[in-house]
């Protein structure tokens, strides 16, 4: 079963990713993978290997016990594990982790502040309270360089790692889709 919609509405996310001047973006890595199946329903999960490919051999059975990406129930579990994330977590959720909660679409934080101090406070406390909960945002790409140059190398979008601006434009990037500049 499909289960409720539990993401935060398309348009909304969108319409505050250009609300002001400084635009973040980050992907929470293997999302659904990050939530697990509880054991009495993993065996409608059940799938068939053969080992080393070999068909003529019988077949072991294995059952997934994290939801698995084209799953139709898959984004209202992680859709919920992310908001009880939140929840659990409240006591640490300031203001720009409550925004930051209200910009994510599935597994993606679209997200825009009108500092550079909130920009920096955007890039490490959701981070922090999501780790808690086995999520990692990451692939993160802003279009300020000076936010860019406060996240580690290995946390950015793999087009933005390393890179030399000439004119201090960074380069464009698709959001849900949509290309950005």
């Amino acid at each position: 079963m499909q289960g409720p919609d539990l993401n935060n509405k398309l348009t909304g996310v969108l319409l505050r990713l250009r609300h002001h001047k400084i635009a973040l973006m980050a992907d929470i890595e293997s999302m659904f993978h990050q939530v697990k199946v509880v054991p009495e329903d993993r065996d409608v999960l059940r799938f068939l290997w053969w080992m080393d490919g070999d068909c003529t051999r019988e077949p072991a059975t294995y059952r997934m016990t994290v939801h698995l990406f084209g799953g139709v129930w898959s984004p209202s579990c992680a859709g919920y594990a992310l908001q009880k994330t939140f929840k659990h977590y409240e006591q640490e959720v300031t203001e720009d982790v409550e925004r930051a909660r209200h910009s994510f679409y599935v597994d993606d934080l679209l997200i825009s502040v009108p500092s550079l101090d909130k920009a920096i406070k955007v890039t490490h406390q959701p981070r922090r309270v999501l780790s808690k909960g086995g999520f990692r945002l990451t692939k993160w790409i802003c279009n300020d360089n000076s936010v860019l140059n406060t996240i580690p190398q290995t946390e950015r979008a793999a087009g933005v790692r390393g890179i030399t601006l000439k004119d201090g434009r960074l380069p464009s990037k698709r959001a849900l889709g949509i290309l950005g500049t």
